[in-house]
């Protein structure tokens, strides 16, 4: 298992961030898991997952992701992820996933886009 950690904030009052750094696989995604939905049971809404730091992503994170999206929005939140490393970015291309979940290259950009979603 290579290095992987995930740390969590609040911005601007009720958005939770999700920073993650290393290889996001197999191995943690159960651990992504159960911290995203943790926040969704407790009442989190609007969620950032930070994958600048990330230097890889695979299939079974990337399907954490879409299943934190789906219960996010039937409890009517919003989750959008920042992105800059192309690598990872073309993962979410490759697999088809760009146009379900939403990639930003920024944080700006991402608190921007959940903001026309509140």
């Amino acid at each position: 298992m290579g290095y992987f950690d995930i740390s969590e904030r609040v911005i601007e009052g009720d958005v939770r961030v999700f920073s993650v750094a290393g290889d996001v696989d197999f191995d943690v995604a159960p651990q992504l898991k159960r911290r995203i939905i943790s926040r969704i049971e407790a009442g989190d809404r609007q969620m950032i997952v930070d994958l600048s730091a990330a230097g890889f992503i695979d299939s079974t994170a990337i399907g954490v992701l879409v299943g934190a999206l789906r219960r996010l929005s039937d409890a009517g939140g919003s989750l959008v992820v920042v992105c800059d490393n192309e690598d990872v970015r073309s993962i979410f291309e490759t697999v088809g996933l760009e146009s379900v979940i939403t990639l930003h290259r920024s944080h700006e950009d991402a608190f921007a886009a959940l903001a026309h979603t509140a």
